[in-house]
Formats: structure tokens, sequence, C-alpha cells
């Protein structure tokens, strides 16, 4: 299972916002999928998924969080993909 971050890309230290999520709960991604969008300092950046799998969201659009913070799983597999997204 691979945590969702939200990512530093660049030298912003500060706090970033979750815009959007680009897959539905549950949703099937892989390799290079884009999953969401997050802004910091009024800049809007689409981050891809690092692995194939199925995706459980934690974490509403519209969270303001420091760069790290965990806003959902991608489970890898059948098992992972039940426990995480019921299915």
């Amino acid at each position: 299972m691979l945590e969702v971050i939200l990512p530093k890309t660049g030298i912003y230290e500060g706090d970033v916002t979750l815009i959007e999520w680009l897959v539905p709960e549950g949703g099937e991604v892989s390799i290079g999928d884009p999953l969401f969008l997050m802004e910091s300092e009024k800049i809007e950046m689409e981050i891809e998924s690092d692995t194939d799998g199925w995706l459980h969201r934690e974490a509403e659009p519209g969270l303001e969080a420091p760069i790290g913070t965990r806003i959902g799983v991608i489970a890898e597999n059948a098992t992972e993909r039940a426990a995480v997204c019921g299915t």
C-alpha cells in the first residue's frame, strides 16, 4: 500500500491546498495517471500516481495542510483494496 501525500514540488515550505481529486473513490490508477490538483503559492500543480492500484481518498478538496500530509492511499493488490476501499 502506498501513501498519497501532499508532495514538495519546489522550494516552497508552507501549507499547500488540495484543490480537486481527479480520480473517484476506489478508482483504478496506473503509474503516471493524474491523481489530484494542489496549489502552493497560487500555482496549481497536477500530481501523478507513483504506482498501479486503487485509490482511497482520506481528505476533502479545500484541505490546507503541510507538505507531507497523508491525503489517501493506493491499494496495490486485491487484499489491500478490500481492506481500504471495501470492495
